[in-house]
C-alpha cells in the first residue's frame, strides 16, 4: 500500500524533469526531499522506477507503467478536488507573504463582509507558482512578482512599481553611496535571482561586474531583516519599505525611486474552467489593485 499521496507527486515530476535537481526546482522542495520519496515510493513497491543513464534519469518498464496510471489517477483526484469547490465557494491563492502581510491582509476584512459565504484557501510560495509543472493543482490564481511574462497563464499587471534602493544607516556609514557605480563596493542582496539588480544597473550605465559581491536570500522577508541587519543593499517596491524609510530604520543612498520593469500580477493557469467564486475574488482584487494605484506606485 502507498501510504504517501506526495511521494507518487514527486515520482510524476520527477518522471517528466527526467533528473532530480528540475524535478527539485518544480515542486519547489529540496533534491533531498526528492530522493527520499523516490526511494520511499521504490521500497514500499519493491521495484526499481528509474535508472541513471549519461541524459539523466530514464523510467524503468515498471517506471513507465506506473507513470501512465499515476498521470490519470491525478487528473481524476485534481477534477474531484475542482467540483468540490465549486460547490463550496472555495478560491485556493497562492500568495508571496510579503505581499500578503503588507498589502492584501488589511482589505481581507472587506472582501470577508461582501462574501461572508466565500472560503479562501491560502498557499505561500516564493515567487514559483508560475514556474510550477502544474499550477493549477497548487492553486486556482496567483500573486506573481516579475515581468509578467509566464506563458500558460492570463497575466493582470496589478500596477507600475518604482524601485528604491535601501540599506541601514550603519551599512551607509561604511560604505558610502553617492553614485550608482558605488554600489559595486557593496553586497547586493536579492530575491530569487540577479535580473532586478542587472536592470537596475544597466539603466544607470553601470556594467555588471563578475566580482560583484552578492547574497541570494529565500524570501523578502528575510531580505528586508537582513538589510535592516546591515548585511548589504536591496532593491524593493518603494511602497513595501516607506514605513522602514519613515521610521529611520533604512535609508534611501539616492533620495529616490526608479522605474522598472517588475511589478506583482496577479495570473491564473489558462485552460482551466474557473469556478465563480475564482471570478469574483479575481474582479475584487483588480478592482482594489485599481483604487490604490496612485497610493503604492
Amino acid at each position: 500500500m502507498i501510504r504517501n499521496l506526495k511521494s507518487i507527486q514527486v515520482f510524476k515530476v520527477t518522471s517528466e524533469a527526467r533528473n532530480v535537481t528540475g524535478a527539485a526546482q518544480l515542486l519547489n522542495i529540496s533534491q533531498s526531499s526528492v530522493s527520499y520519496h523516490i526511494k520511499k515510493l521504490e521500497t514500499d513497491l519493491g521495484y526499481s522506477l528509474f535508472r541513471r543513464t549519461k541524459q539523466g534519469l530514464e523510467l524503468t518498464e515498471e517506471g513507465t507503467v506506473l507513470a501512465s496510471h499515476v498521470e490519470r489517477g491525478l487528473n481524476m483526484i485534481q477534477t474531484g478536488l475542482e467540483r468540490v469547490a465549486n460547490q463550496t465557494g472555495s478560491v485556493r491563492v497562492a500568495l508571496l507573504p510579503m505581499f500578503s502581510s503588507r498589502w492584501l491582509s488589511s482589505r481581507l476584512g472587506g472582501l470577508m463582509e461582501l462574501r461572508p459565504d466565500l472560503q479562501l484557501s491560502i498557499h505561500n510560495h516564493n515567487n514559483s507558482f508560475a514556474r510550477m509543472h502544474n499550477p493549477a493543482s497548487f492553486a486556482d490564481l496567483g500573486i506573481q512578482w516579475g515581468k509578467g511574462n509566464w506563458s500558460g497563464f492570463d497575466v493582470h499587471r496589478l500596477w507600475s512599481e518604482k524601485l528604491a534602493v535601501v540599506c541601514s544607516p550603519t551599512y551607509l556609514a561604511d560604505h558610502p553611496i553617492r553614485h550608482p557605480k558605488d554600489l559595486h563596493q557593496c553586497n547586493l542582496l536579492h530575491v530569487d535571482d540577479s535580473r532586478m539588480w542587472e536592470e537596475w544597473l544597466s539603466k544607470n550605465d553601470v556594467k555588471t561586474d563578475a566580482t560583484q559581491a552578492q547574497m541570494m536570500l529565500e524570501d523578502r522577508h528575510f531580505q528586508l531583516s537582513s538589510t535592516i541587519n546591515g548585511l548589504g543593499v536591496s532593491l524593493f517596491a518603494s511602497w513595501l519599505v516607506k514605513d522602514e524609510l519613515t521610521s529611520g530604520v533604512l535609508v534611501n543612498p539616492f533620495g529616490r525611486n526608479f522605474e522598472t520593469s517588475f511589478a506583482y500580477h496577479l495570473i491564473v493557469p489558462k485552460g482551466e474552467k474557473q469556478s465563480k467564486p475564482v471570478e469574483q475574488f479575481c474582479d475584487w482584487l483588480l478592482q482594489e489593485a485599481r483604487a490604490q494605484t496612485e497610493v503604492v506606485a
